[in-house]
């Protein structure tokens, strides 16, 4: 162990050119003041502990709580700070102070970081791959002592923010010379400027914005009275109101951008915090996000639809986040494998808590606004309300873990129960040879506050396996079995962790595309070469959806669009299953510590708040899974909906 340099003192000049936005529908400005302010922060460090495992060295600092698990890129320690701002804040300077920093010779590579698993594949083998720009660079990565992101957003109270996320490398490496470089306190000094904000006068002020299908409008007067009568102010308008410029002028490329538009007005003029679609995929048009994954390979996905474009009004200047910043006309375009960078760059940090009543037709429309006044009125106080449901089992092969045999589903829906004291747990779980269709039936016909399942999905099922048994299914659930809960009045909110689930732009005609475009392909099951039947997105409704939308099932529910991932292992050897500490299961169990232990009980804050939150704590800007985990994830019920009902 040597010694390298004196106490090194770098500055790094920030340039934010602050532009007002020139097409600014709402009569919102910008304008900065002429003092700059300071604020410090400094952290101590401790001497890395190194352990062999597999081949490869792992690093624990018992300060971090974090490691950065970038597919190829080296598992190091970080520490993660996000400093909050008042929306539009200029940073216009870092300095950073170091003690000397400390060089150590490693035996071994470090180990690099695995992606999250999308699918179980028998014919598949999980592989450590190094990524070859920076396992053959001679020189320490990452490159800087810290790294930064600005993203803007509502904070835990519902302010718009500018929020500075910090993540501090107090190891470094260079894999070349197998050496790390290790500092034992970093001190930042930051310079800032904040804004000041100019609204125009309004005697308008709604909480919640509706925006109908045309043909919807008149059936959620009742809804209307409801929320009112609960003090959250209401304003509906159709989409005929948004494209005949009713209330604001018209802006917009397409008619996505046109009630994104509408948002943002509607934000600006009359202090809109949620905001509801109601109408499915085509009747309010959903954006596709252009991210990539697997592109050419078996579980191909190049787009798939986020209504976290509707949420995702600013960026950290407070100018319009269009998510199409290359102009190209494609949204949140980031094309698998050639670039590490997004094409597009993308805010993600919500700015309204949206949330979609994805109908197809005035039935359902009429159901949800009855489960949704039910609800309100009448859970409080409710014994049902008080149960949970966790439902779960072995995700993937044990093979794959790297030496650990985690039940992926299991510990998922554990941690969720601790978030959840108070709450009587009932578990369904392979291990405790209980998970059977019937059963799942039977616990949530009996009713529950909560219910999350966590394992494998399509659009028409979830499923899962036991350990050890990789081949065969169990737990099925499927859109059949929903129509006959017997929970009316005894509404739980749903999170399922399962792909394709929430995937709500399937439809009957894509199965004629299908088998016009492929031919007999199309019902090709070889692991290899699936045909488009298999994708089962030519189902009528998603999964999620029916299970909310049915007359017992769930009045909220919250799942992925396409493809979700999940952690395997314990890559960093702290004897936390990495399925916990990021993904999927980092996602998922967070909705229910931000509700219980931080008392978020408006069901879109506290799920733009897990978004938030997960935007601030890991790599959405350089790893695509991180980034396609919130872009994937949907809610589907009121976002103004108070969890466990009014008292």
């Amino acid at each position: 162990m040597k010694k390298a340099k004196p106490l090194t003192v770098v500055t790094i000049l920030i340039s934010v050119i602050f532009i007002a936005s020139s097409i600014q529908a709402g009569p919102t400005s910008l304008k900065t003041t002429s003092s700059l302010k300071t604020t410090m922060i400094s952290y101590s460090f401790s001497t890395p502990e190194l352990q062999e495992n597999n081949g490869f060295i792992t690093l624990k600092l018992p300060e971090t709580a974090n490691s950065q698990f970038i597919p190829g890129q080296p598992v190091l320690p970080v520490l993660l700070k996000t400093i909050e701002f008042p929306l539009g804040t200029h940073i216009k300077n870092i300095q950073y102070t170091i003690s000397q920093p400390t060089e150590t010779q490693l035996f071994s590579k470090i180990t690099p970081g695995l992606k999250p698993v999308q699918q179980l594949d028998e014919n598949t083998i999980i592989q450590i791959k190094e990524n070859k720009d920076i396992y053959t660079n001679d020189a320490y990565f990452p490159d800087c002592w810290f790294s930064y992101r600005l993203t803007g957003g509502l904070n835990r109270n519902n302010k718009e923010t500018t929020f500075l996320s910090i993540q501090l490398n107090p190891v470094r490496y260079n894999p070349v010379q197998n050496l790390i470089q290790s500092i034992d306190v970093i001190t930042l000094e930051i310079t800032y400027e904040e804004p000041t904000y100019l609204f125009a006068s309004t005697t308008d002020a709604y909480n919640l914005l509706i925006i109908s299908y045309d043909s919807y409008a008149s059936l959620l007067d009742p809804l209307i009275t409801h929320k009112i009568s609960h003090g959250i102010q209401t304003k509906l308008v159709s989409l005929k109101d948004i494209y005949d410029a009713t209330y604001f002028p018209v802006t917009g490329t397409d008619n996505q951008e046109k009630i994104k538009y509408f948002i943002k007005n509607a934000k600006e003029n009359w202090n809109v915090t949620y905001v509801m679609l109601v109408g499915n995929f085509e009747k309010i048009p959903v954006r596709y996000a252009a991210l990539e994954t697997d592109k050419g390979g078996a579980y191909e996905e190049l787009r798939f639809a986020s209504d976290l474009y509707y949420a995702d009004i600013y960026d950290s200047d407070g100018n319009f986040s269009n998510w199409d910043t290359d102009g190209d006309g494609i949204y949140a375009e980031w094309p698998y494998p050639e670039s590490h960078i997004r094409e597009d760059i993308v805010d993600l940090s919500p700015d309204v808590h949206v949330g979609r009543l994805a109908c197809m037709f005035k039935s359902e429309v009429k159901t949800m606004i009855n489960k949704i006044i039910d609800y309100e009125n009448n859970a409080h106080g409710s014994d049902w309300f008080n149960r949970m449901v966790v439902v779960g089992g072995d995700t993937f092969d044990k093979s794959w873990e790297g030496g650990t045999n985690y039940n992926e589903g299991e510990i998922a829906t554990e941690k969720a129960l601790e978030f959840m004291p108070g709450f009587t747990p009932v578990k369904i779980w392979t291990s405790l040879d209980n998970m059977t269709t019937k059963n799942i039936h039977k616990e949530i016909s009996a009713g529950a506050g909560f219910l999350y399942f966590c394992g494998h999905g399509s659009p028409q099922m979830w499923a899962t396996h036991n350990n050890g048994d990789y081949v065969n299914w169990t737990g099925e659930f499927s859109n059949m079995d929903m129509l006959t809960l017997t929970n009316k009045g005894k509404y739980p909110i749903l999170m399922v962790g399962g792909c394709h689930n929430s995937e709500i732009d399937v439809t009957p005609r894509n199965f004629i595309t299908g088998l016009l475009k492929e031919k007999l392909h199309y019902f090709s099951s070889d692991p290899e070469n699936f045909g488009s039947f298999w994708k089962y997105n030519w189902v009528p409704e998603c999964w999620s959806w029916m299970f909310v939308k049915v007359r017992g099932g769930a009045i909220a529910s919250m799942g992925s669009v396409g493809y979700g991932g999940v952690n395997i292992g314990d890559t960093d050897h702290n004897d936390i299953p990495d399925c916990l500490e990021g993904a999927d299961g980092w996602f998922e169990t967070q909705f229910f510590r931000l509700y219980k232990e931080e008392g978020i009980d408006y069901l879109g804050q506290t799920y733009s708040q897990v978004v938030t939150n997960y935007v601030n704590n890991f790599a959405v800007n350089t790893n695509r899974y991180d980034a396609k985990i919130v872009e994937n994830h949907i809610l589907l019920g009121d976002p103004s909906l108070k969890i466990g009902g009014y008292e």
